[in-house]
């Protein structure tokens, strides 16, 4: 028998959640989701605001014996991560998601599923439609544009924050209490050419097969980087001599580890295939046991493309494969945690330039700013132009809250043991709505999502029933005035 989605338990949380993968919603095209909420929350008599970017807010008093406690705030974003498969046809901006349960979890057909943090939204608004779950006065506060830039969180309105207390549910690993997280900056090389006419042979090159992930929370998990892994293969390429490169893309999204990158490249004699299959076993070898489906192909074209000059192909060559990407410490107060870290999300030509998209992120803000004094000295040797941008803080833990004391309480009560209480390497927006709002005490928890920012993302059916549960338990005890 064919079990629904919307049919599993708790089925408020995933009635919601299935509304969400009908109604396409990745970054800036959140309207429709947004006009849905809204009409449901109007319809339902519940006090509603939607701000100029889309924010939306949705204030409910709280329940019969819980209305004179401290007003608290439930916060989660509407968008998501397009990501699909190389194959698949998928589109983001007018197809629902498609989903499908297998061993226990969600996943989506070849795409992102959007539980970042569609499951997390899902939850804040099946408690503020509820008739029955007791609260105390909610604030249910789901931005936009998170996933690029926090947009919605930076244009919010400090009046929306005017409770005690927030609830973020965008964390991915249940039972942890989350109490502080990286802020991150945007850093955007590009490097101008002239292309000049070719002759000779063509080729695309590509790499594929690739895991991704999310740039921060799987930086540490020796995921290859598939434009790293190109630029490797050009290298070797290119020490064969007379080589120019005509086009090269890899990546969509500045906060995912690309999955593929592919380049077209233009040679005075036939390129001879063993020099491929010898750097492609030398990969594979050295990668065989995070990255077991890495592929290299080499296609002949029948045309040969304008492409760089051999000189600007070599300098751009160079400028890639000289970025720093992934781990670059490691904190000393949170064991096991990544400070500070820089992923090359996107590579592309666009109007006579290559241009190069990264994420740093860091727990502290200096270590951001001597990353960005690093890059821009490497910009200045290559003769590229950089741009920051996008600059977010990072939440900064603390440790004393009585809002994390009562939910650490509260855990181990549920789980019979005390949860473990971390910082995250990815980016909440509890760092820019503690900006807004400082007098706010936050905490953060979720249920088990794997594979977010990937095809391959999924969530745990289990972890989202316990997870609620908790969630009601902490509504039904939320902390005095």
């Amino acid at each position: 028998m064919t079990v629904e989605v919307s049919s599993l338990a708790p089925q408020a949380v995933w009635q919601w959640f299935s509304d969400f993968c009908r109604i396409p919603h990745p970054t800036f095209h959140e309207q429709a989701l947004g006009d849905f909420i809204v009409q449901q929350a109007q319809q339902k008599g519940l006090n509603v605001q939607r701000d100029s970017i889309g924010n939306i807010l949705i204030k409910k008093a709280g329940t019969q014996g819980l209305e004179n406690r401290a007003r608290v705030a439930i916060q989660a974003h509407i968008d998501m991560v397009a990501q699909k498969g190389t194959t698949s046809t998928h589109n983001f901006e007018t197809d629902s998601i498609q989903m499908r349960i297998q061993d226990g979890w969600v996943f989506a057909n070849d795409t992102t599923l959007g539980a970042d943090n569609g499951i997390g939204a899902a939850m804040g608004l099946a408690l503020v439609f509820s008739d029955d779950i007791p609260h105390p006065p909610i604030d249910l506060v789901l931005t936009v544009e998170e996933e690029t830039g926090m947009g919605g969180a930076r244009a919010i309105s400090a009046e929306w924050l005017s409770a005690p207390y927030l609830v973020n549910l965008d964390s991915e690993d249940e039972g942890i209490l989350f109490i502080g997280c990286a802020g991150g900056r945007d850093a955007t090389f590009s490097l101008p050419f002239q292309p000049v006419a070719s002759t000779g042979y063509a080729y695309t090159v590509q790499v594929s097969g690739l895991k991704g992930g999310h740039s921060g929370i799987d930086i540490d998990s020796g995921r290859a980087n598939a434009n790293l892994l190109l630029a490797r293969v050009l290298h070797e390429i290119a020490k064969l001599g007379n080589w120019q490169l005509a086009d090269i893309k890899g990546g969509s999204l500045r906060n995912v580890i690309p999955r593929e990158a592919s380049a077209t490249i233009v040679c005075a004699s036939p390129l001879a295939t063993d020099v491929l299959t010898t750097i492609t076993a030398t990969i594979k070898q050295e990668l065989a046991a995070v990255e077991p489906n890495i592929e290299v192909s080499l296609e002949a074209l029948t045309e040969v493309p304008p492409a760089c000059s051999a000189t600007d192909s070599q300098k751009m060559l160079n400028l890639i494969r000289s970025i720093p990407n992934g781990v670059l410490r490691m904190s000393d107060d949170f064991k096991g945690v990544v400070e500070t870290s820089i992923s090359m999300g996107v590579l592309l030509i666009k109007e006579g330039e290559l241009v190069i998209r990264c994420l740093m992120r860091s727990l502290l803000e200096t270590p951001k700013d001597d990353v960005s004094a690093r890059l821009q000295a490497l910009a200045d040797l290559a003769g590229a132009k950089l741009v920051l941008a996008a600059d977010y803080p990072g939440w900064k833990p603390e440790p004393n809250s009585p809002l994390l004391a009562l939910c650490q309480d509260l855990f181990t009560r549920f789980y019979g043991q005390a949860p473990a209480i971390e910082v995250m390497h990815a980016g909440l927006e509890c760092g820019i709505l503690k900006g807004h709002a400082p007098q706010m005490e936050m905490i953060s928890f979720g249920p088990n999502i794997r594979a977010a920012h990937s095809p391959r993302e999924c969530v745990e059916i289990a972890s989202v029933e316990k997870c609620w549960n908790v969630f009601l338990e902490l509504m039904a005890t939320s902390p005095e005035k």
